[in-house]
């Protein structure tokens, strides 16, 4: 079975972030980025999932907005339901399931957080760059675009 980062792990640890980067995509970049990071704070730092999300996880690609996601696997069920989100006095939108690296990404260090602070509650920041710069991304350069990604993929979580 292929690897779900499309073995941008792999790349990482054969050949280092820097040259990984210069082996893949351009759109496939932030994907090195983000697993050198991962790999790198194994060593050193806490990192904590719920174990049946471990043992099924979440789509790969998009669903429909009004698809509930089923995983069914090793004697566990994950069942993801799409949320809504209403702004201001409008008609609540419906947001579809999470889905792909960056909302793994972001679901595991909002389950990192709240066991790290014992808190259901997790403090994201004042902005969008203090809480990428909390899950240890940078702001700048090529991950522009990443704040309106990440954004995107937040309301999902």
């Amino acid at each position: 079975m292929a690897e779900a980062d499309g073995g941008v792990r792999q790349l990482v640890l054969l050949h280092g972030r820097d040259q990984a980067r210069s082996m893949v995509e351009p759109e496939k970049r932030l994907l090195v980025d983000i697993a050198a990071e991962v790999m790198g704070d194994e060593a050193g730092k806490i990192g904590i999932t719920y174990t049946g999300f471990c043992l099924t996880g979440l789509p790969h690609r998009r669903l429909p907005d009004d698809q509930p996601w089923e995983k069914r696997g090793h004697q566990v069920v994950l069942m993801v339901e799409p949320g809504r989100l209403r702004r201001g006095l409008g008609t609540a939108k419906l947001y579809g399931v999470p889905y792909g690296a960056r909302a793994r990404m972001i679901l595991l260090y909002l389950q990192t957080e709240a066991v790290r602070t014992g808190s259901r509650e997790v403090e994201l920041g004042r902005s969008m760059r203090d809480w990428l710069g909390r899950m240890g991304l940078s702001w700048g350069g090529e991950t522009g675009p990443l704040a309106a990604s990440v954004r995107k993929f937040a309301v999902r979580a």
